[in-house]
């Protein structure tokens, strides 16, 4: 097999257990929504869930996952495995030893990260966030090791098992919500979710211990120093999405619902707009961090950044197309079901509706910093990202008092909106590819608003003449006009490409 079929399957294997690890985190939102609606315990729940999450994401997520492949790449490459190894050893344990001391002041502090993180709870909302807070703020040490690991096997070609392992946490907590959360409720729903992280981190440590990690009685390495440099500028650099989410759930708290349902329609978001990007970025990134360390120079460098961004381009345009059309079909077949009735529906439709203007945005945001990334440029990405975060804030509460959650959504849109088009100048103003990279954009756009006008055509179409009532009927509804978009897309995009294909056909003649 050619490498470009090995890598095409190596992409392809990625992104379908992506999309199935993503699908089964969705099942278990889909079983906690059924079973806590938008109630008071379902905003105590994801407020104190997202907080780990978030402060990792913050403080040490993209230290690992974008800062310690470069390095560790940089040592495979120019010092051989043998100095890779000792310093991903030690970077284990200064990851560990920085999660505990963070555990320990969650843990501790709870109630102040509750009271300043989601002012809007009160009451025994508030008391239920803070006692689910102290059970889930140790996830964040499973997280960082689990990470460490997939770093250490993406680096070393394995993409699979990291690909895999997110679907034990949200197959662990489905597990309990049809077995035993009828007795330990919301709060067994927490312990399962920590635990969930901990299998995760268990999994890996066969595999990585097998292409030859090993613990090391040290937490100084001349390397941790080139993580620290990097780290800071690539934490602050991907700020925007974390700081995002915690200022929806702070403005969201004031709203009633409002906390769960601007979460089950950023889950949803996250989904479409990641799943495709993150399995091209998880494959693309080391190759491009061992292109710009090697003596293959820019060409292959180029060839690999433009090539991944035509695919996300090609492929996230009619996702997104398809969210923004049916934002409130897609919440009703997903969500609609025990607690979560119509009143959650347009809640949540209305926010995941705002939310898919950014979902191509988003997707092509994480191309363009996992290539900064992979040139050890953090500066940029961290002003650029500044920048989306001084325009979300005020947006945010601006727009929120105009409308609703839905103003939170929006906000984050337009912040993503604007670091994508910023990152896509800096990046690209110098590449001889950019023309190539405008006319393959707009052809997607306007293949993209044929899809969206095609939708609404048929979407019309059924509800005007047959009832809409059952899952049934309107999982079918979201079936057909999404199976009628894709296709009209696919063929005026084709259309658009006719040309281009016939003269690539006389030159190979």
């Amino acid at each position: 097999m050619s490498k470009k079929n090995n890598a095409a399957a190596t992409v392809g294997f990625i992104f379908i257990t992506m999309l199935l690890a993503k699908l089964l985190g969705q099942v278990r939102e889909i079983v906690i929504a059924s079973a806590y609606g938008t109630a008071w315990q379902a905003d105590a729940y994801v407020a104190a869930s997202q907080i780990p999450t978030n402060f990792f994401d913050m403080i040490l997520g993209s230290a690992v996952s974008s800062a310690f492949i470069p390095v560790f790449n940089k040592y495979l490459q120019q010092e051989g495995e043998v100095r890779a190894k000792h310093f991903a050893g030690v970077f284990f344990n200064v990851i560990l030893l920085i999660t505990v001391i963070l555990s320990f002041f969650g843990v501790i502090f709870a109630p102040a990260i509750i009271s300043v993180f989601t002012p809007g709870l009160t009451g025994e909302t508030a008391i239920l966030a803070v006692k689910l807070l102290r059970i889930m703020f140790p996830m964040i040490i499973f997280i960082g090791l689990a990470f460490t690991f997939v770093g250490v096997l993406q680096s070393m070609g394995e993409y699979n098992l990291p690909a895999v392992m997110s679907m034990v946490s949200s197959g662990f907590c489905i597990i309990y919500l049809f077995t035993l959360n009828f007795k330990f409720g919301i709060t067994g729903l927490a312990v399962s979710l920590l635990l969930g992280w901990g299998l995760q981190f268990l999994i890996l440590t066969p595999s990585t211990i097998k292409k030859g990690f090993r613990l090391v009685p040290a937490i100084k390495d001349s390397g941790i120093l080139s993580v620290s440099k990097l780290a800071l500028p690539v934490l602050i650099g991907t700020w925007v999405q974390p700081i995002n989410v915690l200022v929806n759930s702070m403005i969201a708290s004031n709203f009633p619902g409002g906390v769960s349902a601007i979460n089950y329609a950023n889950k949803l978001y996250i989904i479409a707009a990641g799943v495709f990007a993150m399995s091209i970025t998880n494959y693309i990134f080391p190759k491009l961090s061992k292109l710009s360390s090697s003596q293959e120079g820019e060409k292959g460098w180029n060839e690999v950044f433009v090539s991944s961004l035509k695919t996300v381009l090609m492929v996230v345009t009619p996702i997104a197309i398809i969210f923004l059309a049916q934002s409130k079909e897609i919440v009703s077949v997903i969500y609609q079901r025990g607690e979560f009735g119509e009143d959650s529906v347009a809640l949540t439709g209305g926010a995941l509706c705002f939310y898919s203007i950014g979902i191509l945005p988003f997707a092509i945001q994480e191309i363009m910093y996992k290539a900064f990334y992979s040139k050890h440029n953090s500066a940029t990405p961290m002003v650029i990202s500044f920048v989306g975060i001084i325009i979300n804030i005020p947006l945010s509460i601006g727009l929120s008092k105009i409308l609703g959650i839905n103003g939170l959504a929006l906000s984050t849109a337009i912040s993503v909106i604007t670091t994508m088009i910023i990152s896509a100048i800096v990046l690209l103003k110098k590449s001889n590819k950019i023309t190539a990279l405008l006319i393959a954009f707009l052809k997607t756009i306007i293949s993209g608003f044929v899809c969206f006008s095609v939708i609404l055509l048929v979407k019309n179409i059924i509800i005007n003449n047959f009832v809409i009532s059952s899952l049934f009927s309107k999982f079918m509804l979201v079936f057909l006009c999404s199976f009628a978009g894709i296709l009209a897309y696919l063929i005026f995009l084709g259309l658009l490409n006719l040309k281009n294909i016939k003269k690539s056909k006389k030159e190979e003649k």
